[in-house]
């Protein structure tokens, strides 16, 4: 069980770092991305403030990869050739 909290601190410390960038970068107001994620805006914006969330892992992870992040919050790598 703490490997699963660990886990979840993890990502939602990322998310709060690059989901909002993310979410910018997408075009989505945080309105639209909550209607898009089925999440509540209060929900997203406070894991993109970084609050204290009572957002399980599978939010945390849903909301991640909705955004075009990895599983962990983390931008992914440009291709080769795009850098």
């Amino acid at each position: 069980m703490d490997e699963i909290e660990e886990r979840r601190h993890v990502v939602l410390r990322n998310l709060a770092a690059h989901a909002a960038p993310a979410r910018s970068r997408l075009g989505l107001s945080l309105d639209n991305a909550a209607r898009l994620t089925c999440l509540a805006p209060e929900v997203i914006a406070a894991i993109e403030n970084g609050s204290t969330s009572t957002s399980t892992l599978a939010v945390a992870t849903h909301l991640a990869l909705f955004l075009g992040l990895t599983e962990l919050g983390l931008p992914r790598p440009r291709p080769t050739g795009m850098q």
